[in-house]
């Protein structure tokens, strides 16, 4: 019995331990990879009095510089930069490697004395360059600081000090100089470290059908850029996903959420996940996770994923902008489409569907439209889609006044407003605002259509803008790729005038019936300074058709003028010179050159029909014989034959031939 008891105490003991297991869900655990130092760089940004650290090599953007010269003695300050961390973690021993370019200038070489202070939280570190180097030409700076094992806190400062001491320069000229460079790509100036540089969380994964959420928690001290600033991704079953995530940010962090569409073979199972993340060059941090999905259920039973919080504008967005203006020299009719998807069009989503949510940001744009939350049904409130509701709610929004306009296109969507109407929005005409959300209302990132119609006064004679660059702040990283789409177009009795750009090619022609312009960029440099304007002019003879009209008649004039001079002369030089000149103003006329170039050209071909007529070879009336009747005369000079056309005696005339006078006695 006691051996029965025994044995049935182990069986209901492993029975339990077996029940504990099962009740316990695969993916109940999140996998974390924390507080792993992390072998990479910290790059040297800024001026060197206030300099600062990072990790993200697109931040190498402009180039800094600090010269010793001889004169400097005692120990030289090149500069500090610094980062507040903001994670908890360990790094172990390890040596630090800083590097930074130089040039010698003026002298063949320099001795220095070089040391490097690192400070972190409480701890400071130095090393030097070793003794006395000697540095000639260009290169790079190298010390090595040994960094011990400790603990770094969240909110402790990383803090880099360089300075130098005892230079002695060799040979050196009157501009002799040291000088140190950061701060962009051609002059990388970085320490390489081993610390904890970020924590990456897998969440469980969220179940709605065939869509299956990944939500990644990213936990740095660099908040989103930490995922704008770096790329990544995420596989499934080793397979790249396509679709951009969704961005969130977290006080901690960012969350990146992924979405996949198992195919329609897909069986419920476990699927393994990998995490990427490429702050820098050389750099890649990522983690695997294995999750239990069941294809076509519903995880939340709400029927649709949806953020908790506000998503981040920033991960990358396609724009395209298509400006169509028409001019009919009074005003400018302006139609201003703005097309973008990704990341913002996920904002501009989330943010319709949250009017009136009491819970957004203090930052955030759409607190602005918080007095629209009554016309809003609470039904269609945080569903998850765009209602007809909120979309009139912006709109009537935008179209109240030019200032809400331009607060959502520069505050919202990062836009220069006036760069694409040409005038302050309050300046503006009637306007009309159409938002088209594309083929669905639901909560993703597909295309959104913005279509502004609206005109302005043009005053005459002051340069107009037709484009210029209308990108606010590049550096957030809105917008990944922009195109560029513009076309203006005249009446047949107005008149662009002079037109000029800088940074940016454009096509101008001109027409009898309009003149226009044309500008088709891909791929758009964000960070481009360009400009197109025109001049517009009363004159109406600088219009297309007056001006073609006047080239016509004046071309039509000197050919006339040509022939009557060239009687008795050879026409076909002064015919030449006209034509040759009437095609060169046709052609600068169709290039939409200055309307003053096509007028002068054409003045001059009258002008030069006087002095080539004259100078055209006589005509010989040999070449061109004729049937006289009556009485006639031979020329004793030439021996041309002229007919006597009077019978008057005496008779003075001109022979055709050599234009000597003839004179008949009798």
């Amino acid at each position: 019995m006691t051996g029965n008891r025994v044995a049935s105490a182990i069986i209901l003991t492993t029975m339990l331990v077996l029940t504990s297991f099962a009740i316990s869900p695969a993916s109940a655990e999140d996998a974390t990879e924390c507080c792993i130092s992390t072998d990479f760089d910290l790059f040297l940004i800024g001026e060197s009095a206030d300099g600062s650290l990072t990790p993200f090599q697109g931040d190498l953007d402009q180039e800094y510089s600090v010269l010793v010269t001889p004169s400097i003695g005692g120990e030289v300050n090149i500069g500090s930069w610094d980062v507040i961390w903001g994670i908890d973690g360990s790094y172990p021993e390890h040596g630090w490697t800083f590097t930074m370019p130089y040039k010698v200038e003026g002298a063949v070489g320099v001795t220095i004395n070089s040391t490097l202070d690192i400070k972190i939280g409480g701890s400071i570190y130095s090393g030097d360059a070793g003794i006395a180097p000697y540095l000639t030409g260009e290169g790079d700076l190298q010390i090595t600081v040994n960094v011990e094992t400790g603990e770094i806190r969240d909110g402790d400062l990383v803090e880099l000090s360089l300075s130098v001491r005892s230079l002695l320069f060799s040979s050196p000229g009157e501009d002799a100089g040291l000088r140190f460079l950061w701060g962009s790509e051609d002059s990388i100036s970085k320490v390489s470290t081993k610390f904890p540089l970020l924590e990456i969380t897998a969440k469980d994964a969220s179940v709605k059908g065939r869509l299956i959420y990944f939500p990644i928690v990213i936990n740095s001290g660099f908040d989103d850029r930490m995922w704008s600033g770096s790329s990544g991704g995420l596989s499934v079953q080793n397979n790249e996903l396509s679709e951009r995530p969704i961005a969130t940010r977290l006080d901690s962090g960012v969350e990146v959420t992924f979405v996949w569409e198992a195919p329609e073979d897909a069986q419920s199972g476990t699927y393994s996940i990998r995490f990427h993340l490429e702050p820098q060059s050389g750099l890649e941090v990522s983690m695997s996770r294995t999750h239990e999905i069941t294809i076509g259920e519903d995880t939340d039973g709400t029927g649709g994923w949806y953020p908790a919080s506000e998503p981040l504008r920033s991960g990358g967005s396609d724009l395209e902008i298509d400006l169509d203006v028409k001019f009919d020299g009074d005003s400018m009719g302006r139609v201003v489409t703005i097309s973008f998807d990704g990341a913002m069009s996920q904002w501009m989503r989330w943010g319709l569907d949250n009017i009136g949510n009491d819970s957004l940001d203090s930052n955030s744009w759409w607190r602005n439209l918080q007095t629209y939350s009554d016309s809003v049904p609470s039904v269609e409130k945080n569903n998850g889609r765009v209602d007809d509701s909120e979309l009139l709610a912006l709109t009537a929004h935008l179209t109240g006044s030019g200032s809400d306009l331009r607060s959502f296109i520069s505050n919202g969507l990062s836009i220069e407003i006036e760069s694409l109407v040409g005038v302050n929005p309050v300046d503006l005409g009637p306007t009309e605002i159409t938002l088209d959300m594309g083929g669905t209302r639901a909560f993703n990132a597909e295309i959104i259509i913005i279509t502004i119609d609206t005109s302005s006064i043009v005053e005459l004679g002051s340069r107009q803008p037709l484009v210029e660059n209308f990108i606010r702040n590049p550096g957030n990283d809105y917008w990944q790729k922009v195109n560029l789409d513009v076309e203006i177009k005249t009446t047949m009795l107005a008149g662009l005038g002079a037109v000029s750009a800088e940074e940016i090619d454009y096509s101008h022609r001109r027409w009898i019936f309009m003149e226009m312009i044309t500008v088709d960029i891909d791929e758009l440099d964000p960070e481009l300074e360009y400009r197109i304007e025109f001049l517009p002019t009363a004159n109406m003879a600088f219009s297309p058709l007056i001006s073609a009209m006047i080239s016509v008649f004046a071309l039509c004039a000197a050919i006339g003028m040509g022939l009557l001079m060239t009687r008795k002369r050879a026409s076909v030089p002064s015919l030449l010179t006209v034509v040759t000149l009437g095609g060169l103003a046709f052609i600068i006329y169709v290039l939409g050159m200055p309307m003053q170039i096509v007028l002068g050209i054409v003045g001059s071909s009258i002008l030069l029909v006087f002095p080539v007529a004259l100078v055209s070879p006589r005509s010989d009336p040999s070449n061109h014989p004729r049937k006289i009747r009556g009485p006639t005369i031979q020329c004793p000079a030439c021996d041309s034959i002229n007919p006597v056309e009077s019978d008057i005696r005496p008779l003075r005339f001109e022979c055709e031939g050599c234009d000597a006078i003839l004179r008949i006695e009798e």
